[in-house]
Formats: C-alpha cells, sequence, structure tokens
C-alpha cells in the first residue's frame, strides 16, 4: 500500500473496505499487504498509518525527515503552518491546527504506534516489492520530506503530492518545505526520469512520457503564474499581505485550510530573496518597480 489516507471518522472504514474490495479481485485480502510506503506524512497521507498497520501487521516505510511532523504535534504544525505564516495570520486566525488534525485526520501520532514495524527512509534506499524494485527519490517542495516511489526498470512512480493532478488543488507548498525553487527543482528532476505511468496521491493514473512531462510543465506554469499575478498587483501599488492572499487561494478555501496561505509566504519569501520585494513597517509589501517589471516580462516571454 502507497499511503495510508486519513485516520479518523468514516474515511478510514471506507478505506479498508476499499482496500478489501480490490485485494479480493486478485484472490487476496487485508493481511496480505505486507507494507505501506508512505511519500509524506500530511495528514491525508499517513493519518490511517497506524490503524492500517494493526489491521494487516504491515511494515510502514516512513521519509526519515517526516518522522517528526508525524510524532510531535509542535513539529506537525511548524510544517503545516509555519511561524512566518502564522505571523501574517495572526490578526484573524486563533484555531488550533493540532487539535484539528486529531479531531478529523490524524488521532494518533507515530510516537504512540508501540509495537509498529517503523522503517525510516533516505534519499536513495531501495526497497524490494516483489518483481519491482522502487527507490526512494527525495523531492521536496509540497512537503520537506516529501518523496516518490520510482522503479526505474519498469518507468513508473509513485509520486505523492508532487504535480497538480486531476480533482486537486496542487500544488501547495509551505515556505519552510524548500520554497518555490525547491518545488520546482523536484518538477525537474521528475521530469528528467522519463516516466511512463504515474500514481499520484489524488487524481487519477497517467500513462505515456509525453503526457507525465506536460503534467510536469502545467503544473510548473501554475506555481509561476502565481508568481506573475504577485508581481503584477505589487507593481501597480504597496499590498496587504491578505489581498495578495485572495490571489492565491479564495478566502472560502482559506477559511477550511488556513494553512492555504503558506503558499503566499513562499512566493513573497522568494521575491524578497532575489530582491524585488519588500515589507513596509505598516505591514504592507511592496516592489521594486523596475527590477519587478523587468522580471515579470522575462517570466512572460
Amino acid at each position: 500500500m502507497v499511503d495510508a489516507g486519513l485516520g479518523a471518522g468514516p474515511s478510514l472504514a471506507e478505506l479498508l473496505t476499499g482496500a478489501s474490495l480490490a485485494l479480493a479481485r486478485w484472490g487476496q485480502t487485508k493481511r496480505d499487504v505486507h507494507a505501506i510506503l508512505l511519500t509524506h506524512t500530511h495528514t491525508d497521507h499517513a493519518g490511517g498509518a497506524i490503524p492500517i498497520a494493526r489491521a494487516t501487521g504491515a511494515r510502514v516505510l516512513v521519509p526519515a525527515r517526516g518522522w517528526a511532523q508525524a510524532a510531535d504535534p509542535w513539529w506537525q504544525e511548524h510544517h503545516i503552518l509555519p511561524r512566518a505564516v502564522r505571523d501574517e495570520l495572526v490578526t484573524h486566525f486563533t484555531g488550533d491546527v493540532a487539535d484539528h488534525f486529531r479531531r478529523k485526520a490524524m488521532p494518533e501520532l507515530f510516537a504512540s504506534g508501540a509495537g509498529i514495524d517503523w522503517r525510516l527512509v533516505e534519499d536513495g534506499d531501495e526497497v524490494p516489492i516483489g518483481r519491482y524494485l522502487l527507490k526512494a527519490f527525495h523531492l521536496p517542495g509540497h512537503d520537506v520530506a516529501h518523496l516518490a516511489w520510482v522503479d526505474e526498470r519498469c518507468r513508473f512512480a509513485f509520486t505523492g503530492d508532487l504535480l497538480a493532478a486531476r480533482g486537486t488543488a496542487l500544488p501547495w507548498y509551505p515556505p519552510n518545505a524548500g520554497g518555490v525553487d525547491g518545488y520546482t527543482s523536484s518538477l525537474r528532476q521528475l521530469s528528467e526520469l522519463a516516466l511512463e505511468l504515474i500514481c499520484p496521491g489524488h487524481g487519477a493514473v497517467y500513462r505515456g512520457a509525453t503526457d507525465i512531462s506536460k503534467l510536469c510543465r502545467s503544473t510548473q506554469r501554475m506555481i509561476s503564474e502565481r508568481e506573475k499575478q504577485l508581481l503584477a498587483a505589487l507593481i501597480a501599488g504597496p499590498k496587504s499581505f491578505a489581498a495578495l492572499d485572495n490571489l492565491i487561494y479564495a478566502e472560502s478555501v482559506r477559511e477550511v485550510i488556513p494553512w492555504a496561505s503558506s503558499v503566499t509566504v513562499a512566493h513573497l519569501s522568494r521575491l524578497y530573496q532575489i530582491g524585488l520585494v519588500s515589507k513596509l513597517e505598516n505591514g504592507l509589501y511592496i516592489a521594486e518597480p523596475i527590477a519587478a517589471e523587468r522580471h515579470l516580462r522575462k517570466m512572460e516571454d
């Protein structure tokens, strides 16, 4: 099993039922699941790892850099809603992220998973699974520990949440997971593998090197378009963080998932680092007009 879904509510029962039905078509049961490979430790991918491991007896392979996020509430909040993001949201966000995850997505942290066979995975580690050999590729951006599991001989991969596959709100990326540049670097690395089949963490399977390459490029375009929108708005004049945030995700989305604002912070951090944007003492963001306009024109060429 690759990724384990949510760990709370009806979703877990649905997941186990769905898995049992799929396995039955191959003459197997859930007890035949011997390994759970995680692409990353966000709650919608790792929340069900403990109960599913208990139900199946499977060992769980965890990205080493993602262990703390799934084991410790402080680190979980740090990765999902970094301090830089919380500082921007301080006037209108008072929720408890850790409590939200305990109630709705991941009631059991990995630190409480006594008796489970945990295996920590590093970049480059290889795991033989039947006739396949899956290699862990560290591809940060969506998450600091994000992996793709790749069979280089058969040219297929489980890509987690790196790609903006059909039916998702991706790409999402916090500033402390590699930032915008880390994400785009991971996209380049994945596209260079010349894969013939990919299984995203959400949405449909993609087949064919051409379609997969297009998906990598379209994900990159989504990221670039966000930067263009922010720069264009700032060239027109100083803006508040809230005004810039509205360009990336709708307010209705951020009311449900306040960590959506991490994307805005990731872009502003990059633009600050390359000298195009700064923040005034009154909290407004401004662009250095000549350099920002030149950069924007270059992006549009």
